[in-house]
């Protein structure tokens, strides 16, 4: 803390780019459009070479280099390690901080990590209806600000196309998020992404999956843990690519996860790996919890079964019917 106002006493005027290191994670993203002067959605480009770059119309804005340049400015380049540390912090807030619709019929619990300062993990989650909600979950490639920025670009990509086609559209929104996405980033990237949506009056789940990791559903009229297959090629390969939807009934008591590969990546001393079948029964044995306990306990016990820090970003999101 006293560090930070030091830097705050001694702060030169700078480009808005830079401001976000001391704002909150709602004001992370308008403040980097501000910054390039783009109104609309914010759309990031990754090339191995070059760094990252914003589009702004026909022009391509290299935006790595000059946000690190604006904080070096802080300072005269004192201390400007520790400004893009915090601004890096910020990002990565917005993230993976969100906030649940609270719905009647249903239960939501999330719990999130990052390895890594800046990592490639998002999760969002908004109401739709009263009774409805959607909810996305991404990994972006890499652990970086790059992963991070293109995170971004796919949460507010998602939340425009959900908001212009309804909840309805969810594999047109899907397919035309993927031609967005390869057209803007590097060959070398990609991005694993689920799109879904819940009726909490039917129990209607419907899931989109581009190389995401597979839900798994809890049964409680046969107390046994299900897959939901159905999983189609990741965002930024193929641009034309066409995406299924797959659809399921919830019944009280059923429960359903969503996870990124932080979980079943998690390796214990002897390097094995945090298996989906070692998930699945982690589910089973806490069916019968609230959905929060259930995400944050499972959380636990893939942390407690690691023998290290987790080596990937982890991301767990619990859906149960009640």
């Amino acid at each position: 803390m006293r560090e930070r106002q030091r830097l705050a006493r001694h702060r030169r005027p700078i480009h808005p780019a830079v401001v976000f290191a001391e704002l909150g994670p709602n004001q992370v993203l308008p403040a980097l459009r501000k910054a390039l002067h783009r109104p609309s959605a914010l759309r990031v480009s990754v090339t191995a070479q070059s760094g990252i770059f914003a589009k702004k119309g026909g022009e391509r804005v290299r935006m790595y280099g000059a946000i690190r340049r604006a904080i070096a400015n802080l300072t005269a380049g004192e201390d400007a390690e520790l400004h893009f540390n915090l601004a890096a912090e910020r990002i990565q807030s917005a993230l993976l901080q969100v906030t649940a619709p609270l719905i009647d019929g249903v239960e939501l619990g999330v719990c999130a990590e990052p390895a890594r300062l800046v990592g490639g993990d998002y999760i969002d989650i908004f109401a739709a209806t009263d009774r409805s909600f959607v909810f996305g979950l991404g990994d972006a490639s890499g652990k970086s600000l790059a992963a991070a920025l293109n995170s971004i670009m796919l949460r507010y990509l998602v939340r425009g196309l959900v908001t212009a086609l309804g909840t309805h559209e969810l594999v047109r929104i899907v397919t035309h998020t993927n031609e967005v996405v390869t057209e803007d980033m590097s060959d070398e990237a990609f991005i694993t992404f689920l799109l879904g949506s819940y009726d909490a009056g039917s129990g209607l789940l419907r899931v989109v999956n581009a190389g995401h990791e597979p839900p798994l559903v809890y049964r409680k009229a046969t107390n046994r843990v299900q897959t939901l297959d159905a999983h189609d090629i990741v965002l930024g390969v193929f641009k034309e690519t066409n995406y299924e939807i797959e659809e399921t009934i919830l019944d009280r008591g059923d429960v359903a996860v969503f996870y990124t590969d932080g979980l079943t990546e998690a390796t214990n001393a002897r390097g094995e790996l945090f298996t989906v079948e070692q998930l699945k029964q982690a589910l089973l044995e806490r069916s019968t919890l609230p959905a929060q306990e259930i995400a944050t306990t499972i959380f636990d016990a893939v942390k407690h079964y690691s023998a290290a820090p987790l080596r990937d970003d982890a991301t767990i999101f619990v859906v149960r019917r009640t």
